[in-house]
């Protein structure tokens, strides 16, 4: 027991003991019970009021999933201009995908410099984001060269 404390929380331990923390004014400490679990009405389970938006949605694109499927019909139209294929092939090259990542990133990027009022560090990040998926793409033409 610690100096000065006259009560403990007595419960048992994983080691068998009893717990010698100092208890709460439910009488056990905040191991073993002491602490509230949440609410239990349904109608009190509202969800948390400081997470307001999606903190996890796209900002730049650097980590966007792009397969054959995802893309938008103008995109696949311009691949298969570019490539110089059917209406039903397909383009499966992953430096293709990264190309195609860079082209919704800058879009995104004359997106937001036409309306520059409040996204000038977003405008940033996109920058930095930018130049990492440039350095993705020299990585992967550095592999297939040698």
């Amino acid at each position: 027991m610690m100096k000065g404390q006259t009560a403990i929380c007595g419960a048992k331990t994983r080691q068998g003991k009893q717990c010698l923390n100092i208890p709460m004014k439910n009488g056990r400490c905040r191991m073993h019970g002491g602490k509230s679990t949440g609410p239990k009405l349904p109608s009190k389970l509202r969800g948390n009021q400081n997470a307001v938006g999606n903190k996890g949605r796209l900002k730049t694109g650097e980590f966007e999933t792009i397969t054959w499927e995802r893309l938008e019909d103008w995109e696949k139209e311009s691949v298969r201009i570019f490539y110089g294929l059917k209406p039903d092939d397909k383009v499966l090259e992953p430096l293709e995908m990264e190309f195609i990542r860079q082209a919704r990133m800058m879009r995104r990027m004359n997106d937001w410099d036409n309306n520059l009022i409040g996204r000038f560090d977003d405008l940033l990040r996109l920058e930095d984001a930018m130049s990492r998926v440039s350095g993705k793409i020299l990585k992967v033409i550095e592999k297939s060269i040698g």
